[in-house]
């Protein structure tokens, strides 16, 4: 993999507590290295490379963002596929993942918020209103 360029945020792989078990997510912080948390909550295909990419621009325009995988490592590539993966994550076992999220950002000592934004995509979207 190729080094970023100087001034673009920085990615990383991140683990944390949740919903009594362990949860991952993608991580991306500001070029500045400290910025006001916001979650990004994926589609129904999941932690994809759209996510990622979101997380990235928010990172780069200030935002420590985490984008939590909901479906542990899972990627849909067809529709029949998000589904079921959507139709396998209940709605409170969801919330219940993200709370963990926004604790975990919210304890990172890059976060200079008392308190974190959200935006979600598709099923995202939902989750952002129940949230």
């Amino acid at each position: 993999m190729l080094p970023r360029p100087t001034g673009y945020p920085s990615r990383q792989n991140v683990t944390f507590p949740s919903a009594d078990t362990t949860a991952y997510g993608g991580l991306a912080l500001p070029p500045s290295g400290s910025g006001p948390g916001v979650i990004v909550i994926q589609e129904w295909w999941g932690l994809n490379d759209h996510i990622a990419d979101v997380t990235d621009r928010l990172a780069q325009a200030g935002f420590a963002a985490l984008a939590p995988d909901l479906y542990g490592g899972n990627v849909a590539h067809e529709s029949e596929g998000a589904l079921r993966m959507t139709q396998a994550l209940p709605v409170p076992k969801g919330v219940e993942l993200l709370s963990g999220a926004v604790d975990y950002l919210l304890a990172r000592p890059e976060v200079t918020s008392e308190t974190v934004g959200s935006v979600g995509f598709c099923v995202g979207g939902g989750f952002v209103l129940d949230h």
